[in-house]
């Protein structure tokens, strides 16, 4: 396999967050002025999302994840980063499922 087997796809940008959390509407207004895409989820009707928060260890809202980077509160730096370097790095998180199966394979 090479990379050239996996197409170049942005790595999603997701924002979880819950209503009248002002850190959450600036980063979600944030992502949006400098036209970053980004999912939204709302971790009081999501209870997958809730666990994704909990799973990562944070206790404050909102919480950014973009492939294994992640953070909470918001970041306007980070968000400038993130917004600029979003369309040149792949989604490799295919990868990881591929590189899991090779190694059960070799063990």
């Amino acid at each position: 396999m090479t990379v050239t087997d996996f197409p170049n796809q942005p790595v999603p940008i997701i924002v979880y967050g819950k209503p009248g959390c002002q850190g959450c509407k600036m980063t979600v207004r944030h992502l949006d002025k400098q036209g970053t895409p980004h999912q939204y989820r709302d971790v009081t009707t999501d209870p997958a999302a809730h666990e994704i928060v909990q799973a990562l260890g944070y206790k404050a809202l909102p919480v950014v994840t973009a492939g294994d980077m992640h953070w909470s509160g918001y970041s306007p730096d980070r968000l400038n980063t993130l917004g600029r370097v979003h369309a040149f790095a792949p989604d490799l998180t295919s990868r990881d499922e591929l590189a899991a199966n090779y190694l059960g394979e070799t063990a």
